[in-house]
């Protein structure tokens, strides 16, 4: 009787599991090819040096909403804008400001990954993970056009990605609020909590 109550009960806890993992259905549809049912908003913006240097920098980037040094330090009421991204994918992008060979500061750009990059989609870092904002250090000719890309230089930027809505805002805060992350730890937890008692209580029971 005792075995037939702890099945009973690996049995409900199973079934809690699965209907847990079925919630964060948002979450889990970026994935098909980072589309989202519901279009998310990104920040929009880079530092005002790029704009100095625009007719340039206009064959590698699209434009962004607006061009201010708020960019980096994002403060609470800071004219950033935001523009919609129905794959929900968002970047930030940390170019070094280098004088004299010394590092003084960052440039910076924000936006949604298909509406920053002209020539970038093999910026993208393949393993990196897009639950939460993920960066890796990309050398600048993979950023460039052909015809800039044969004479770059060495040096690497900072590429960020994350998906969620308003997530771009690395290094102030973390992409994903706590509820989605949370429900995203349930999917993985709970179903191998539910399969490792169902095991254990088979194994006793023979």
């Amino acid at each position: 009787m005792k075995a037939y109550y702890r099945i009973r009960s690996a049995a409900l806890i199973l079934f809690s599991a699965l209907t847990l993992s079925s919630l964060p259905h948002a979450a889990v549809s970026l994935y098909s090819g980072y589309r989202s049912p519901v279009s998310k908003l990104c920040y929009s913006c880079m530092s005002k040096d790029f704009e100095r240097h625009w007719p340039y920098l206009d064959q590698i980037y699209y434009p962004p909403l607006n061009f201010t040094n708020d960019c980096y330090d994002m403060p609470p009421k800071a004219n950033v804008r935001a523009h919609s991204c129905s794959h929900a994918m968002c970047v930030t992008v940390i170019e070094p400001r280098i004088l004299a060979g010394q590092h003084i500061g960052n440039n910076i750009i924000r936006g949604c990954f298909s509406a920053v990059f002209k020539y970038g989609q093999s910026a993208y870092p393949q393993g990196a993970s897009i639950l939460d904002t993920s960066c890796s250090d990309v050398s600048t000719h993979r950023i460039l056009p052909p015809h800039m890309a044969s004479r770059s230089s060495n040096r690497t930027v900072k590429l960020c990605l994350c998906v969620g809505h308003l997530c771009n805002d690395y290094p102030l805060a973390p992409s994903l609020d706590s509820a989605t992350r949370a429900s995203v730890s349930a999917c993985i937890f709970f179903p191998l909590l539910a399969q490792f008692l169902l095991k254990r209580l088979l194994t006793e029971r023979l």
